[in-house]
C-alpha cells in the first residue's frame, strides 16, 4: 500500500520507523491519530500478522475511531488488530491468565456501585464508618497503592482492609478496574514464563496519548515492550495535565532514557489554529522548563487577532462574553462551533445565568451544570426539607449526608415502617413513631431523633423567607461544610482538591442565595411581579434553582459548549473563550505562593497551552478587574498567562488593561514575575535528564530547580472613589460565614454592594461586598 501523498515529512518518517523504539511528539492538531493509524496498516503491508500488534490509548470512544480507520485502510484484516484502552487489554490478558492469579476465565469486573456495596461491607465489619462518602475514600487510598502512588494511611488499618477487600473480590470470583492493570503487571513480574509467551505473541506496540500514562501503565508496557523492541508511543508532553489523577509527565520526558537509542519524530505542523493563535500558545508554554521543545507552525493565515474581555466583575463578564457569542454568531459561526472553557467549576454558575438570561442555548459537556453536582443537589435537598419536611425524595437523599451513623439497613426499616403506617419519613421519626419500629436501639434512635432536631431547626430558620439566612444555616447546622474543611486538611492529591473543590461550589451557593434575596427585595414595590411570583426569596431561590437544573433544556444540537479546561482535551472549536484570566483563578490559587510545588505553575501553564489551542478562528481571553467567588470580593491582577501573550496579537475591549509588570497604581498591579525568568528556560533545546527524575519529580522535587520567591499580589486592580459610609461605620462589627467576626476598618459605599475591609482575627483582612456577611446582634 503506497502512503498518500498528503502526509508530511515527519508524519511519513514516524509511520515507516523500523528497527526499535520510537517516541512520536505530536503537537496539539499535528494528526498524531493519522499517523498511528498509518502506522500500523504500513507494518501489515510490510508482512507483520496483523494479531502481533498492540495498540492502546484511553478512552473507548478513542479506541473504536481508531479500529474504523485502521479497518478503512486495511479492510478485513484490520479485525485481528488488538486495539484497545489500557484497561480492556488489561481484561484480555487476565482472561487467558485467570488460573494463574486465582481467578476463572468467568471472573466478573465489579463497576462503581458493585465496589461502593462490598467496600461499605468492609467497612460495617470492621465497625468502620460505612456510608458512601467513606467507602469512596477507601476505594480511592486502595486505587492509589494498586497505581503505584505514595499514601499515608492516616487511620492505621488501611493495610489490614485493603487485604479483606482483596481476599472477597477473589472470593466472589472478581475484579476492580485497578485490578485490571496492577494484576497483570503482578503476573509478569512474578512468572517469567507468562511474559515470555505474551512477548512472542506481540511483536509492536502502539501507545496514544502516552503523556497521560501513570506508573502502572508504563510498567505494564515496559513489560510487554522492553527496551530495544518495537515501542512507538505518541503523545505530547505540553498537554500533559492530569497529574491529580495520577498522569505521570515524566514517562515521556524520561523516554529517550528509558529506551536508549529510540528514534525521535517532532510532528510540527498544525492542522487546526489560526496563526495567532498558535503563536501566543507558543508564548504561553515556552516559558515551561523540561520539556521537549517543539516549534509548531501552520500553512493557514495569522487570522483574527486574540481578543481580550477586561470586565468590570464576574456578572459583567458573563454579559459581555454572550454579546460575544452573539456576534460571532452574526458572522457565521454556529453556536455548536463554540465554547467556553473555565479553570474552576464554581465559575459555571454565573455563566450559566448570564447564558440563560440571553437566551444562548448552552450544554455543559463532560460535566454536571452547577446545579445538579451532588454536593450542591444534598443543599438543596436541605432547604426544601426546611419548608416541605415531608418530600421523601430530598429525605432520603440527606439522611445521612454528611456521615451521621444511619446506615442502610436502619433507613430501609425506617422506610418500611413509614409505607406500613402510610406516614411520610419525617412523620415516622415522633418519639412515639420510632418505639414501634422493630430492631431500634436506643443509640440508632436518637440519631433520627437528632435528625428530624435538625429539620425543624432548619424549618424556624426558613420561616424568616431569607433564602442566603437558610442556605448558611443548612450547610453549617447539617455539618456539610465542617466535612469538607476536614477532608481538605486529611486527604491527599486529587481527594483533597476534589473536598476544597465541593467546599467552593457551596460557598457559590450561598451567594447565589444572598443574591435571590436582593433580587426579590428589589421587587417589592412591584406588586404585580410579587403577586404572580412566589411568597418568599427562599421558595423564588428554590423555584430559579430548579428551573436551571431542568434536564428539559434546549434539545438543538447547536449549541454552545460550557466545560472546565480538563474536559476541552482532545476537542476543538472555530471560536474559543477562556473565562477567569485572572492571579488566583487561572494560575489556580494552589499553584501559588511560597509553599506551592513547582510542577502545579508547570501544570496550570500546559492547562493554557491546551485551552489555547483547541481554538481554530477565534480565540478570547476574558479577565474581571473584581471578582466574587466563594463569598469573598477579590481584585486579581489579569493573569501571568494573558500577559505573555504579545501585544501585536490581541485586540481589547472592556476598561484598559495595563501590562506593565512593575509596581503600579490605578488600573496597575503588581506580578512577581521572577518565577518564570528564572526556570522559563525555553531555549534549553528540550529535556534534560539530569534536570529531572522521572519517577515521582513532582513529589519529591529530587533534581528540580528550588521554588524562586514569586507571588502572585493581590493589589486593587483599580482606584476607588472614597465615599464615607454611613450603613458600615468604622469598628462595626460583622460575622463572616467562613471567617467568622470581624470589625470593619474601611467601606466605600453604603448598601449591599457596599466595599468592606473587614479584619478577621486568624484569617487577616478581607476585601469583601458587603452582601456576604451578616451584622454582628
Amino acid at each position: 500500500m503506497d502512503l498518500p501523498a498528503d502526509l508530511n515529512p515527519e508524519q511519513r518518517a514516524a509511520v515507516v520507523h523500523r528497527g526499535g523504539p520510537l517516541l512520536v511528539l505530536a503537537g496539539a492538531g499535528s494528526g498524531k491519530t493519522r499517523v498511528i493509524v498509518h502506522r500500523i496498516a504500513h507494518l501489515v503491508e510490510a508482512g507483520a500478522p496483523p494479531w502481533s500488534i498492540l495498540a492502546v490509548t484511553f478512552t473507548n470512544k478513542a479506541a473504536g475511531e481508531m479500529r474504523d480507520r485502521v479497518e478503512r485502510l486495511l479492510g478485513p484484516a484490520a479485525r485481528d488488530v488488538w486495539v484497545s484502552t489500557f484497561h480492556s487489554a488489561g481484561a484480555q490478558i487476565l482472561r487467558r491468565e485467570a488460573e494463574a492469579v486465582g481467578l476463572t476465565r468467568e471472573f466478573t469486573i465489579y463497576d462503581e456501585d458493585d465496589q461502593l456495596s462490598l467496600a461499605k461491607r468492609i467497612l460495617r465489619e470492621a465497625n468502620r464508618e460505612a456510608d458512601s462518602a467513606s467507602a469512596r475514600d477507601f476505594l480511592a487510598a486502595v486505587d492509589r497503592a494498586k497505581n503505584g502512588v505514595a499514601d499515608h494511611d492516616r487511620t492505621g488499618d488501611l493495610p489490614e482492609l485493603a487485604e479483606r477487600y482483596r481476599r472477597s473480590l477473589r472470593a466472589a470470583n472478581a475484579v476492580d478496574f485497578g485490578d485490571l492493570l496492577a494484576l497483570p503487571v503482578e503476573l509478569f513480574q512474578k512468572r517469567p514464563d507468562v511474559l515470555a509467551r505474551w512477548r512472542r505473541r506481540i511483536d509492536h506496540v502502539l501507545v496514544d496519548e502516552f503523556q497521560d500514562t501513570n506508573l502502572v501503565q508504563f510498567k505494564l508496557l515496559e513489560l510487554l515492550a522492553p527496551p530495544g523492541t518495537d515501542l512507538c508511543v505518541v503523545g505530547d508532553d505540553d498537554q500533559s495535565i492530569y497529574r491529580w489523577r495520577g498522569a505521570e509527565v515524566g514517562n515521556i520526558l524520561g523516554f529517550e532514557s528509558d529506551y536508549p537509542g529510540a528514534g525521535v519524530v517532532r510532528l510540527t505542523q498544525n492542522y487546526r489554529s489560526d496563526g495567532n493563535i498558535l503563536a501566543a500558545a507558543a508564548a504561553i508554554i515556552a516559558k515551561n522548563p523540561h520539556r521537549h521543545v517543539k516549534e509548531l507552525w501552520t500553512q493557514r493565515e495569522s487570522g483574527r487577532p486574540l481578543s481580550v474581555i477586561y470586565a468590570q466583575d464576574e456578572r459583567d463578564e458573563g454579559d459581555r462574553i454572550t454579546r460575544a457569542l452573539r456576534e460571532l454568531r452574526a458572522e457565521g459561526i454556529p453556536y455548536g462551533e463554540m465554547a467556553i472553557f473555565f479553570r474552576i467549576n464554581a465559575q459555571s454558575r454565573v455563566l450559566e445565568e448570564a447564558l440563560r438570561i440571553a437566551h444562548v442555548p448552552y450544554v455543559i459537556v463532560r460535566g454536571r451544570s452547577f446545579y445538579e453536582r451532588a454536593e450542591i443537589k444534598d443543599a438543596v435537598s436541605y432547604l426544601r426539607l426546611a419548608v416541605n419536611p415531608r418530600s421523601d425524595v430530598d429525605f432520603q437523599r440527606v439522611i445521612n449526608s454528611p456521615p451521621r451513623g444511619i446506615g442502610d439497613t436502619t433507613s430501609d426499616r425506617l422506610a418500611a415502617h413509614a409505607a406500613a403506617r402510610r406516614l411520610s419519613l419525617y412523620d415516622a421519626l415522633t418519639e412515639n413513631e420510632l418505639a414501634r419500629i422493630d430492631g431500634l436501639n436506643a443509640g440508632t434512635r436518637a440519631k433520627l431523633a437528632a435528625f428530624r432536631a435538625l429539620l425543624d431547626e432548619l424549618g424556624s430558620v426558613a420561616r424568616s423567607g431569607a433564602a442566603g439566612e437558610t442556605t448558611q444555616a443548612a450547610l453549617t447546622r447539617s455539618g456539610m461544610l465542617e466535612r469538607l474543611k476536614q477532608q481538605s486538611v486529611t486527604a491527599l492529591g486529587a481527594d483533597r482538591e476534589t473536598a476544597e473543590e465541593r467546599y467552593e461550589n457551596l460557598m457559590e451557593l450561598v451567594g447565589a442565595a444572598r443574591e435571590a434575596d436582593e433580587r426579590f427585595a428589589e421587587q417589592t414595590g412591584d406588586a404585580a411581579t410579587r403577586e404572580a411570583g412566589a411568597s418568599s426569596p427562599l421558595l423564588s431561590f428554590l423555584e430559579q434553582v430548579s428551573l436551571i437544573g431542568d434536564a428539559d433544556g434546549e434539545t438543538s444540537a447547536d449549541r454552545v459548549s460550557v466545560m472546565t479546561l480538563h474536559a476541552a482535551k482532545g476537542l476543538e472549536f472555530d471560536a474559543v473563550i477562556l473565562a477567569g484570566m485572572e492571579e488566583g483563578v487561572f494560575p489556580h490559587n494552589r499553584a501559588l505562593g511560597f509553599r506551592a510545588a513547582p510542577e502545579e505553575m508547570h501544570e496550570e501553564r500546559r492547562l493554557a497551552y491546551v485551552g489555547f489551542t483547541r481554538a481554530r478562528r477565534r480565540l478570547f481571553l476574558s479577565a474581571a478587574r473584581a471578582r466574587a467567588l466563594f463569598g469573598e470580593l477579590k481584585f486579581n491582577p489579569p493573569s501571568r498567562f494573558l500577559l505573555d501573550v504579545p501585544e501585536e496579537l490581541v485586540e481589547q475591549s472592556g476598561a484598559p488593561l495595563r501590562r506593565a509588570e512593575a509596581s503600579a497604581t490605578g488600573d496597575g498591579f503588581t506580578i512577581d514575575r521572577s518565577y518564570d525568568q528564572t526556570h522559563g528556560q525555553s531555549g534549553s533545546g528540550g529535556y534534560s535528564r539530569a534536570g529531572y527524575t522521572r519517577r515521582h519529580a513532582s513529589r519529591t522535587g529530587r533534581n528540580l530547580p528550588s521554588t524562586a520567591a514569586w507571588n502572585a499580589s493581590r493589589t486593587a486592580a483599580a482606584t476607588v472613589t472614597r465615599v464615607e459610609s454611613v450603613d458600615w461605620p468604622t469598628g462595626h462589627t460583622v460575622v463572616h460565614p467562613s471567617f467568622g467576626i470581624g470589625q470593619v476598618i474601611d467601606a466605600d459605599g453604603n448598601g449591599p454592594d457596599a466595599k468592606l475591609t473587614v479584619r478577621f482575627g486568624s484569617s487577616g483582612s478581607k476585601r469583601l461586598v458587603a452582601r456576604f456577611v451578616k451584622r454582628a446582634e
